[in-house]
């Protein structure tokens, strides 16, 4: 019997993924690629797509470029509306942000296309998920750079400004035989000051069709042999702009200067939108004011293809700003010229307003010749507002001035000094810069002679009264924080009993006081710091912020009071201007002999001899109010001086700070110098830097 016919077979049924698994598969790429989790996301890719990228890590590359192409630090994607199915494909709407750190944030809409594969749902991933059209393009980031700004002095002087280079250079593939590149080279080598052999080894090996830059050339020199450079087509001449300092030797410290971003901060730098191979402020205001000065480039994220040119982001240039400063170049260059090869800072400030009208320190530099040598010398050092130091007796008016507010002690009491204090017992005593003392002497004439030993007795009453009362006063001159002059500072130090015991894990004894009260011990300042304190006692209590920006203008904080009477201020400025004036006790009177100067009716600063009699009876006297100090470096090294001033001390014009470090005494060195300076401003001769010295403070 036949065998019965077999039944066909049944089709097999299959059931195709639903759209649930394929929304699954979209948030699952989604959420590795936000984790940055490549290998999953490369797993969830269909066959034609991972044959394509190849690897995750190809993967990652694609993205990782993104970042690059478009400088952003980060990207979030995530999905919007809901899944579209057509057959076996199915697509979805994704949004990605990027944070640039130069377009700033900007999204990117794309449609990200999954298809049904072996019963499952994969993407169909191509470069068009990043940008639209990126497959068959190519990516450009185009920079609108802009050209740093000036830095103009008060009298408008260029400090800081561009100018542009011509470059000479050598195209390989242009030179035709070996007669026509000796001729050339032979020509280069008389612009330049090469020698022949030095030029063919620069572009020597280099592609041909590149441009090799051999050197700068001053556009008299390409001018003058414009003909001769014209007869070879190697020959190109190309422009750059480069940071240019009209005076580099003036005024460095402030100005500052530009270089490359160094290693350790490129992160810092690139965080703000920098690519990393731009010259920045290194030092000054150049730094300071990076923004300002440097502007923003503008850029585009651009995709170029078939058609025209897409720009996929875009942020406008912010320009760069011109800053004017309040230099007077002038003075400056005579305030440098007169502190010379000394090792210290002069500060010179509008007693007006606190306007920095010179600031120099010395070891100085040129900012077009930054070496090695210069740098490990210190001369980068802005001794004027980072260098610190003890105060010395340029401290004492602080003394006086907290002595005097808290009542425990009067401008006409009394003292005896015999030379030296016992006040903590004969083993702990301490002496007076004057060996056979001051004798009785008030207050008053004490801040004057820079008697120590009363200001020891000060010191003592304070502390008994709070250990952390003078350092109070210190803070309200504005010592221990930076001024805010707009430049690097150092804060110095103003030490008080918590600090001793956090950071030394010590005791603050009343001998920690006492020497706090002559500007010794652990106390710390700048010179600019002390021009500051200077400035507020000039005008009357006010304790403003020195500044060297004049425009842009900036905030400025208000001014604050130093909550002392008119009557302490009075006695303080006449304890001062004695310093300078009185023969008895005034410790740089006698680096102010000889200096008579009256107003003439003409408001010119003249001998006060050359007035008539009843003229010059009424006219106002150049006096200089001021203190000296001399402030112990520790070992055997010499000392810091210091002196003080403003001027004329009865309507102060400006206050001039003087430190010299490792030299002597202050009214030996440091007054002389203030003396000068004060000369400088007002257009008087010079006096003579003198050789004597006399046991002094």
């Amino acid at each position: 019997m036949p065998p019965l016919p077999t039944a066909p077979a049944m089709p097999t049924v299959t059931t195709a993924p639903t759209l649930t698994a394929a929304a699954r598969t979209l948030e699952q790429f989604v959420d590795a690629l936000n984790a940055r989790d490549y290998v999953a996301a490369f797993n969830l890719l269909g066959a034609q797509a991972q044959s394509v990228v190849q690897s995750s890590e190809g993967l990652r590359s694609a993205y990782l470029q993104m970042q690059q192409r478009s400088l952003s630090a980060d990207f979030h994607a995530r999905l919007v509306g809901g899944l579209l199915q057509t057959g076996n494909r199915a697509t979805a709407q994704l949004v990605t942000e990027w944070r640039s750190r130069l377009l700033g944030s900007f999204t990117l809409t794309t449609t990200l296309t999954l298809v049904n594969e072996n019963n499952g749902w994969f993407v169909d991933w191509t470069r068009d998920a990043i940008v639209p059209g990126w497959s068959n393009g190519t990516l450009v980031l185009r920079l609108d750079e802009s050209h740093r700004g000036d830095i103009v002095a008060s009298d408008g002087q260029l400090l800081a400004t561009r100018r542009r280079i011509e470059v000479v250079g050598v195209q390989p593939s242009a030179i035709t035989d070996l007669a026509t590149e000796q001729a050339m080279l032979n020509l280069l080598s008389s612009i330049t000051g090469l020698t022949p052999d030095a030029i063919r080894q620069r572009y020597s090996g280099a592609p041909p069709h590149w441009f090799v830059p051999i050197a700068d050339v001053d556009s008299d020199v390409l001018d003058a042999n414009s003909d001769a450079l014209s007869e070879f087509p190697a020959v190109i001449v190309r422009s750059r702009w480069e940071r240019y300092y009209p005076e580099p030797d003036l005024a460095p410290h402030v100005i500052g200067f530009v270089g490359p971003i160094p290693a350790e901060s490129l992160s810092e730098y690139q965080a703000r939108g920098y690519r990393g191979s731009e010259l920045v402020g290194r030092m000054g205001l150049e730094a300071s004011l990076e923004d300002t000065l440097a502007g923003q480039p503008g850029a585009e994220l651009v995709l170029f293809g078939a058609g025209e040119p897409q720009v996929i982001a875009r942020r406008a240039p912010q320009p760069a700003r011109d800053v004017r400063i309040t230099l007077l170049p002038k003075l400056q260059r005579q305030v440098q010229n007169l502190l010379g090869k000394r090792r210290g800072a002069v500060v010179v400030l509008r007693a007006d307003d606190g306007a920095v009208l010179a600031l120099a320190s010395s070891p100085t530099f040129s900012v077009t010749q930054i070496t090695t040598g210069v740098i490990a010398s210190g001369a980068l050092l802005n001794r004027a507002t980072q260098g610190v130091y003890p105060p010395g007796s340029s401290f004492k008016m602080v003394t006086m001035a907290a002595s005097l507010a808290e009542g425990i002690a009067r401008a006409d009491e009394v003292f005896f000094d015999p030379g030296f204090w016992d006040g903590f017992g004969a083993a702990f005593r301490k002496t007076c810069w004057l060996r056979g003392g001051h004798g009785r002497i008030t207050l008053q004439n004490a801040l004057t002679a820079s008697c120590n030993v009363v200001f020891y007795e000060l010191g003592r009453r304070l502390d008994r009264l709070s250990p952390e009362k003078l350092s109070e006063y210190a803070r309200r001159f504005g010592f221990g924080q930076a001024t805010g002059v707009g430049i690097a500072e150092a804060e110095g130090l103003v030490p008080d009993p918590q600090w001793k015991r956090q950071l030394l894990g010590e005791v603050w004894t009343g001998g920690d006081t006492v020497n706090m009260a002559i500007g010794q011990g652990f106390l710390l300042v700048t010179p600019i710091q002390v021009a500051q304190m200077t400035l507020a006692l000039a005008r009357g209590g006010q304790l403003i912020r020195p500044y060297l920006v004049a425009e842009p203008t900036q905030p400025r904080p208000p001014v604050t009071q130093l909550m002392l009477s008119d009557v302490t201020l009075r006695q303080i400025q006449a304890a001062m201007t004695r310093v300078t004036t009185d023969a008895r006790y005034g410790t740089a009177a006698y680096r102010f002999a000889n200096f008579d100067y009256c107003l003439d009716v003409v408001r010119r600063w003249v001998r006060c001899g050359q007035l008539p009699t009843a003229q010059r009876r009424a006219a106002q006297q150049l006096k200089v109010a001021g203190k000296s100090g001399t402030a112990q470096a520790g070992g055997d090294a010499k000392p810091f001086a210091w002196f003080t001033a403003y001027a004329p001390a009865e309507q102060p014009e400006i206050v001039v700070t003087v430190l010299l470090e490792n030299i002597g005494e202050g009214s030996n060195y440091a007054a002389p110098l203030v003396r000068q300076v004060v000369e400088a401003y007002y257009g008087l001769p010079i006096s003579p830097t003198p050789t004597d010295i006399r046991a002094n403070d």
